[in-house]
């Protein structure tokens, strides 16, 4: 069983890097605003420009995606008859519809947004840029792609 859920961490930690880097590349070709790192600082830090919220917001990110989630996650493969990169993406990208449809209510406990350092997200996100809904989309299903797979082969 000690080896399962040391399966799960390593799955959770290969995909939450390979998760921030598309929702990186997504910030750098300027599609969004939106970075789920920086949100996770500001739960904490009152402004998104100051290398500690990014750094907490990363540890946070790292290790909700290694333990919390990839336990969620993989939990909701075994319901739909198992690990796979296509049940997984599926369920990421289910994920990431949620999360767009929740960035208003979110952005209430977000301090950034609440000290005016960020805009609000708006409707699905957009305030943060068209492409918000895609990146989240993209992302997470990215993230439970690669979960599944590396799932599938434990």
């Amino acid at each position: 069983m000690g080896g399962y859920w040391s399966g799960i961490v390593w799955a959770g930690f290969i995909a939450s890097v390979l998760a921030a880097c598309v929702f990186w590349l997504f910030r750098a070709l300027d599609l969004t605003r939106f970075s789920p790192t920086s949100q996770l600082g500001c739960l904490l830090f009152d402004d998104p420009r100051l290398p500690i919220t990014e750094t907490v917001g990363v540890l946070i990110f790292l290790a909700m995606g290694t333990t919390v989630t990839a336990a969620l996650f993989a939990a909701v493969m075994r319901m739909l008859g198992g690990a796979g990169w296509i049940t997984g993406a599926g369920a990421g990208a289910l994920l990431g519809l949620a999360v767009a449809g929740a960035l208003p209510w979110l952005a209430r406990i977000n301090r950034c947004v609440r000290m005016g350092r960020l805009p609000p997200p708006g409707t699905m996100g957009l305030g943060w840029g068209r492409a918000t809904p895609v990146a989240l989309v993209v992302g997470s299903a990215a993230y439970g792609g690669v979960l599944g797979a590396v799932l599938a082969g434990l």
